[in-house]
């Protein structure tokens, strides 16, 4: 009775609809991963809540910098800090991490109606 229809997403919706990091978030996340001794403490932090503690022997640096280093990412949006008792657990925010390719792909790759990279 009633005629069939073909529902399809436009692909510059379907773009849209992807999870999206705003551009100045995305330089953020990008400066706290521009580190060695912060994306080896971060390693280390996605298999498991760490405090600076235990990350500080296995990383290489004292405990208070590492703590300096650990600010970067967690006012970024990557990590989640816990206090327990003494101790600071930081935790990687899985989301934030997940959204970082499609959100720098989309960054680097927006182009405008006339399909010319758009100036951000």
């Amino acid at each position: 009775p009633w005629p069939l229809g073909l529902v399809f997403p436009v692909s510059s919706i379907a773009r849209e609809a992807r999870l999206r990091i705003p551009p100045a978030q995305l330089v953020g996340i990008l400066r706290a991963l521009a580190d060695d001794t912060r994306l080896r403490a971060l390693r280390l932090i996605a298999e498991r809540p760490c405090s600076t503690q235990e990350l500080a022997p296995l990383v290489g640096v004292s405990e208070a910098a590492l703590s300096k280093h650990l600010r970067v990412p967690a006012d970024a949006g990557l990590l989640e800090r816990r206090r327990e008792g003494y101790y600071v657990l930081y935790r990687l925010l899985p989301g934030q991490v997940a959204g970082l390719a499609p959100s720098l792909e989309g960054f680097l790759h927006t182009t405008d109606p006339m399909g010319r990279p758009s100036a951000h």
